[in-house]
């Protein structure tokens, strides 16, 4: 708890963001990372991986590459990348210190672009209330001084309304009116990400599974129906598990695994 709360402090996020929970859940994620390390290793190698076979797909040999959900370093190859672009920027809503000290490390390199992907956490730290459909609708791209060649969504896609519905809990009871304000946070990153008009790899889970202390499969979301969109015109380059509440970390005995894959466009 204490390493958690150290986190915590040394995040950087807007107040808008910090009070929807996103240093927190930056915290949090660390922490779990650092309890988990041996159960996701296999995860963090395949998403890295996938990465680097997505951006030789694409063929740049210069440029920059735009990383989304950078702000937890760990399932990124920026060594590798550094091979093959002139600059690795790192977008996401909130930064914690190892994505500040890598930035500090290679300063020529490696940029952090502080973002909201989504475009409605500030309204809705203000309002608390579902935004209206045309903020949801237009994808807010970041200003940055040279337009990226390559793209990559890293392991945030269906993470993206987790917040924002925490945070509307308890204020919105029409249940319909938040399961369309989550589907609608996940397509506008798939529109986000093709705004862009540059190849795009996209590293997401399309499933994940809860199991009793015998193994037994209690529950389980497929978001394949998410990206039917997206993937018609994509290709699959990758696809593994994910252990990411190994027995131990979940009360009960439980665990719980998901199916992640990469498309690249």
């Amino acid at each position: 708890m204490i390493a958690e709360f150290i986190h915590y402090l040394g995040t950087r996020t807007n107040p808008g963001a910090r009070r929807l929970g996103y240093a927190g859940e930056a915290a949090a994620l660390e922490a779990r990372h650092r309890r988990c390390r041996e159960a996701w290793l296999p995860h963090l190698a395949a998403t890295r991986a996938a990465l680097l076979r997505a951006a030789e797909l694409a063929h740049p040999n210069s440029g920059d590459a735009l990383l989304v959900g950078g702000g937890s370093v760990h399932d990124l190859p920026l060594a590798e990348l550094m091979d093959r672009f002139d600059r690795i920027l790192l977008l996401d809503i909130a930064f914690g210190v190892e994505a500040r000290r890598l930035a500090k490390r290679w300063p020529k390199r490696l940029r952090l672009c502080r973002h909201d992907v989504t475009g409605i956490v500030d309204w809705l730290a203000k309002h608390r209330s579902l935004p209206p459909a045309e903020l949801l609708s237009r994808p807010v791209l970041p200003q940055l001084d040279i337009p990226p060649g390559w793209v990559a969504s890293v392991n945030c896609l269906t993470q993206l309304p987790l917040l924002p519905l925490n945070y509307l809990a308890g204020r919105i009871v029409d249940e319909s009116a938040l399961e369309a304000f989550g589907r609608a946070l996940v397509q506008g990153h798939l529109h986000w990400l093709q705004a862009w008009r540059v190849p795009i790899c996209l590293v997401t889970e399309v499933e994940d599974r809860q199991f009793d202390r015998n193994g037994v499969l209690t529950s389980g979301t497929d978001y394949r129906a998410l990206l039917q969109g997206f993937t018609t015109d994509a290709a699959r380059i990758g696809r593994w598990p994910w252990l990411i509440h190994p027995p131990g970390e979940l009360a009960d005995g439980r665990h719980e695994s998901r199916i992640v894959e990469a498309w690249c466009l």
